[in-house]
This record gives C-alpha cells, sequence and structure tokens, in this order.
C-alpha cells in the first residue's frame, strides 16, 4: 500500500501514457496485487482530471521522445498524405515565426553575436496557401451550386475556410506533432497557417491541379452530409421569396394551412403550404401558423436553389473531372428570378 502511494505521487505529474507503463512496471517490481490496480488507476485518472482543470498538467510533446526522428516524420507525413514534397519547402511549410524568433533568443542567451537560423518562416506560403483555398473554393461551390445566390457562395466559401476550420483540418492530418512553434500545444491560428503553408507546398512540389485535388480531399469534403441551408440562411425568406416571384413574372405566393394537431395546447403543430398560381411551391411545419409559413416561404427557396436534402451528392475523385470549373459569378439574391435560372446550365 505505501508503494501504490508513492506510485500515485508521481504518476500525477506525467503523462497518462507513461504513468501507466510506470504502475505497472513498478507494480510486478514490489509485488503489488492484481487487486490493487484498478484503484491505483481509476484514482490516478482522477487525480491527473484535477490537475488538468487546473491547468497544471504539462503539454505532452511528441517530439520530445527519445526516439523522435523529424526527417523520418516528414517523410511519413508525405506518405500518409500521398503527396512527394520538396523537403526544403515541407520544411519551411511547417516552421511557425515563433520558433525562429524563440531560437534566435536562445543563440543571443549563449552568447551569438549574429544568430543566424538556416530556415524560412512559413508566412509567405501560408499566404499563397490560403490564396489557393479561397479561389478554388469559390469556383468549386459555384460549380457544384450553379443555382445558388452569390451571397450563400460566399458564406460556405468563409465557413469552409475559417481559422476553426481549417485548424481542424491541420490537427486530423498531424500537425500538431510537426509544427515547428514555440507554443505548445500550438494554437488554432498555428494549425491553420500550418495547413495553409503545406498546401503552397504541394501546388510548389506537385502542381497546381494536384493542389487542387489536395484542397478538394480536404478543404471541400468538410460539406459532406452537412445542410447548405444551416450554413446560410435568408433573413426573412417570405419577402425574399416575394420579391423572387415578383421578378420572374408569377404570383405572389399563397400560403395555405394544410394540417394541424393540438391547438391550445404545448404541442401544437401547423403544416402550411405555398402556392403560385396554384402550383405547390413549398410546404413548412410549426408550432404557429406564422413559423409554419416562414419555413414553408424556406423549404420553397431551397427548392429554387437546388439545395434540397434529396439534391445530388458533391461530385468527388473522379466524378468532380466533369464539373466546369470558372470564375464568372452566380446570380446575386437580389436580381434572382426563374427566367434567369433557365439559362444556368446544372452540372
Amino acid at each position: 500500500m505505501f508503494a501504490s502511494r508513492g506510485l500515485l505521487k508521481i504518476a500525477s505529474f506525467i503523462p497518462p501514457s507513461v504513468a501507466r507503463r510506470t504502475i505497472f512496471l513498478s507494480a510486478c517490481l514490489y509485488g503489488i496485487r492484481s487487486r490493487w490496480r484498478a484503484p491505483l488507476f481509476r484514482e490516478l485518472y482522477k487525480r491527473h482530471q484535477q490537475l488538468e482543470a487546473k491547468g497544471e498538467v504539462p503539454p505532452n510533446i511528441r517530439s520530445e521522445y527519445i526516439e523522435w526522428n523529424y526527417d523520418s516524420e516528414l517523410f511519413a507525413f508525405g506518405k500518409r498524405l500521398k503527396e512527394e514534397f520538396d523537403e526544403t519547402t515541407l520544411r519551411q511549410a511547417l516552421t511557425d515565426i515563433s520558433y525562429i524568433e524563440s531560437e534566435t533568443r536562445k543563440q543571443v542567451a549563449l552568447g551569438v553575436e549574429t544568430p543566424a537560423l538556416q530556415v524560412s518562416s512559413n508566412c509567405d506560403l501560408a499566404s499563397a496557401g490560403k490564396a489557393l483555398i479561397e479561389d478554388y473554393s469559390l469556383k468549386y461551390v459555384r460549380a457544384t451550386h450553379p443555382l445558388l445566390p452569390e451571397e450563400g457562395v460566399r458564406t460556405i466559401v468563409d465557413y469552409l475556410t475559417s481559422e476553426k476550420a481549417i485548424s481542424e483540418i491541420g490537427l486530423g492530418i498531424g500537425l500538431k506533432d510537426i509544427v515547428l512553434t514555440e507554443e505548445q500545444p500550438p494554437s488554432v491560428a498555428t494549425l491553420a497557417k500550418g495547413f495553409q503553408a503545406v498546401v503552397s507546398a504541394v501546388n510548389i512540389s506537385s502542381g497546381i491541379n494536384s493542389c487542387q485535388k489536395f484542397i478538394q480531399d480536404f478543404v471541400l469534403t468538410q460539406l459532406v452530409g452537412k445542410d447548405i441551408y444551416d450554413i446560410w440562411q435568408v433573413d426573412e425568406p417570405l419577402k425574399t421569396l416575394s420579391e423572387i416571384m415578383a421578378r420572374s413574372g408569377v404570383g405572389a405566393p399563397e400560403p395555405r394551412l394544410v394540417f394541424q394537431s393540438g391547438q391550445k395546447t404545448i404541442e401544437a403543430v401547423y403544416q402550411v403550404a405555398l402556392y403560385s398560381d396554384k402550383q405547390f411551391i413549398g410546404t413548412g411545419y410549426g408550432e404557429s401558423t406564422d413559423l409554419a409559413v416562414e419555413q414553408a416561404a424556406s423549404d420553397a427557396l431551397r427548392r429554387l436553389f437546388h439545395i434540397t436534402a434529396s439534391s445530388d451528392p458533391l461530385p468527388f475523385g473522379e466524378e468532380s473531372k466533369n464539373i466546369t470549373i470558372s470564375d464568372k459569378e452566380n446570380l446575386s439574391i437580389l436580381d434572382w428570378s426563374t427566367s434567369k435560372a433557365k439559362n444556368i446550365v446544372m452540372c
């Protein structure tokens, strides 16, 4: 029991993976019976959680492990992504400016009069990569959603290229362990900057076609399984729909109550259908008739913009070769009409 208490004191300050191995080996050494192991692990986990809550647990830095080999990690990184990187460019893409500044300060502290590091930061690569991601994302979303208003296209691209979304992609491909930065663990901004720089490195190493395929595989696939209308919503759907109907030369939307249940209760539900010139254009549900009308107008806009749940899946891989990429902007929602939409060729 004395040995287990000593192990708890030591293990509270080391990473869980290392702590488990330490406890197991020590248990064998001191002859601790197996019945003590489960309570020991539970107490260890509890204390580790308490230290994490206080922010007293040091980060588990993979590069500080004794078997760490940065050259091998870079080689494996390229193979995981199935990309042939120029080694110099990849090293630059994974070097944050904070790392260079930190190493320079260390050299000055050691008495080096003119510190010189044979490496450049990824600032320029990150700027170029960000432009590449935004440019191709705009073209891809326009090509795959030709009837979606330009305002919606811009909102989707802003969502895809946001710092949070890009940093999560960078975290997913393993940049946390191989990006050179002063801060540990790397911040959201550092991870996003690192991924943007990697995109630029792909462009330099393999060309624009491989770069666009890389953006498609890692950035644009974030749209899979997501509802476009959850990312971009029209503020006043009924008013917007009425304006589109007017520009299209058809009758104004007419709401009709087609179903209701649970009136005067907290579980009331109403279904409203919208018609224009006796043609059905959308339906919606709500806790009140006003809310149901707004939902029906939103459904009508989804049908007009072809972003319903039954729309064709986004083309990736070989299917993406059939889409036509251009710099032409989609119709603005202020100019959108069914007559103009008829002149748009669907992918």
